[in-house]
């Protein structure tokens, strides 16, 4: 399921997004009035989209932006009046950040919407791509300074302390980590 925040400071073109937002299936849509609310939201929960419709009254925008661009996994989604639209355009697309020109085209927007979402779905990838990238790296770092423990504590060689923590883990059906961090308490007191 999809979850899209809402921040739509006007009711009635809250409302009216919220209809336009029926392209997409699966959608739960949470609405914010103001960009201090949308913060709190967004430190709350992972959200695939965030729409932004400009103007908000009194609140400028690019601390908030600047922050969701940096810290959200999800698709932004900036509806800008025409008269800024180009401007935004040309400052925003460095940040990942789509601008879509107002007053909407209800397919213009559907689109739109669309390429956020999947703009998240790729980031949420890559994002887990390197967590896994970098769990591996740490483990990696872990088994070579357990074996850098055996080759100073044993007089092992690199391959037979290699060897060694490869039959360790298969014969205690332990992961080469667990048995990395066994020979690390043992000999690093």
């Amino acid at each position: 399921m999809h979850r899209i925040l809402l921040v739509c400071h006007n009711e009635k073109s809250a409302r009216t997004l919220e209809e336009m937002l029926g392209c997409v299936r699966d959608c739960q849509i949470v609405r914010a009035r103001h960009l201090a609310q949308a913060g709190e939201l967004l430190a709350q929960g992972p959200y695939s989209l965030l729409i932004l419709n400009l103007p908000l009254p009194q609140e400028p925008e690019e601390p908030f932006l600047t922050q969701a661009a940096q810290s959200a996994s999800c698709g932004i989604l900036l509806l800008c009046p025409r008269e800024n639209a180009l401007d935004r355009m040309q400052r925003e697309s460095s940040r990942g950040i789509l601008v879509v020109e107002k007053p909407l085209s209800p397919a213009l927007f559907c689109q739109a919407v669309c390429l956020g979402l999947s703009a998240h779905a790729r980031l949420e990838t890559l994002r887990r791509e390197n967590r896994m990238l970098h769990s591996k790296i740490e483990e990696l770092k872990l088994v070579s300074r357990a074996k850098a423990v055996l080759i100073e504590y044993l007089k092992l060689t690199e391959p037979q302390a290699h060897r060694y923590i490869e039959k360790q883990a298969m014969d205690l059906q332990l992961t080469r980590q667990q048995v990395a961090q066994n020979i690390l308490k043992t000999y690093e007191l």
